[in-house]
């Protein structure tokens, strides 16, 4: 499933090498892995499955995309004739995104007329995140909002993982914010914030910081400027503790305050 909180920065620290380098040597050591685990116990075996799904993962996040649809076809074909729902499901929407990542647009959308799935399908609500970037694509703005809601409203009734609720409620914001709707992206990133408690742990500093720059914008702009200024002030003393001193997201709060002491 796409990470849509990496859209959320809006500045990150291009200085620090250590987080670069940790995913090199992650994904060195799961190539690694992946090698033995072929040689050893076969491509379809539990560990060799295993051991690609976490290399597609890395490589997709860190927007290798042409390697992560390397690996997206190799599950699909194994997963193809499984009767294992779940983990076929995941292999199609994977394959599905990589393509549309690698701009294969027609690939991509065969995927998505080929494989249709039903509201009892345990990917369903990635499977809309699915179509709603491919609606995006074809700049179909009613599509891309139908399939966010659609994925929204599933994972809410399945009572999904927290983390994936979130995922969504970031598209769905970032949808309205894209488009202007301040109003709705506002009620889409407080819904959010509301949950902050729960959600938190899965946000890094950049995307957490981001995050509320982005709520306290909407807020000015939703006439909450006490709320923004609240935001923004106790933001700013978290990152003094968090964040290198010239980080660019400081400076990016600093201008956001000096807005709301000029209104």
């Amino acid at each position: 499933m796409e990470n849509y909180k990496k859209y959320l920065v809006l500045a990150k620290d291009k200085t620090d090498l250590k987080a670069f380098a940790k995913i090199q040597e992650t994904i060195f050591q799961l190539e690694n892995a992946k090698t033995d685990a072929f040689n050893i116990t076969g491509p379809t075996s539990h560990l060799y499955l295993s051991t690609s799904k976490k290399l597609f993962e890395l490589y997709f996040d860190d927007e290798d995309y042409e390697e992560a649809l390397d690996i997206a076809k190799e599950i699909f074909e194994i997963y193809n004739t499984s009767t294992d729902i779940k983990e076929k499901s995941i292999s199609i929407v994977n394959l599905g995104l990589a393509y549309l990542k690698n701009g294969n647009i027609a690939e991509a959308n065969k995927i998505a007329e080929t494989y249709t799935f039903d509201e009892n399908n345990p990917l369903y609500p990635q499977y809309c995140l699915f179509r709603a970037t491919l609606a995006q694509v074809y700049k179909n703005k009613d599509d891309q909002l139908h399939y966010l809601h659609q994925a929204y409203n599933k994972a809410i009734e399945k009572n999904f993982e927290k983390e994936v609720i979130t995922n969504i409620l970031l598209a769905i914001a970032l949808y309205y914010e894209k488009i202007g709707d301040e109003k709705q992206a506002y009620k889409a990133y407080l819904e959010i914030f509301n949950k902050a408690g729960e959600m938190s742990p899965s946000f890094t500093d950049e995307e957490r910081y981001s995050f509320l720059i982005r709520l306290s914008k909407l807020a000015l702009k939703n006439n909450n400027n006490s709320f923004a200024a609240d935001l923004l002030s106790k933001s700013k003393l978290s990152m003094e503790k968090k964040l290198e001193a010239k980080h660019p997201l400081t400076k990016i709060v600093n201008k956001e305050l000096e807005n709301i002491i000029d209104i």
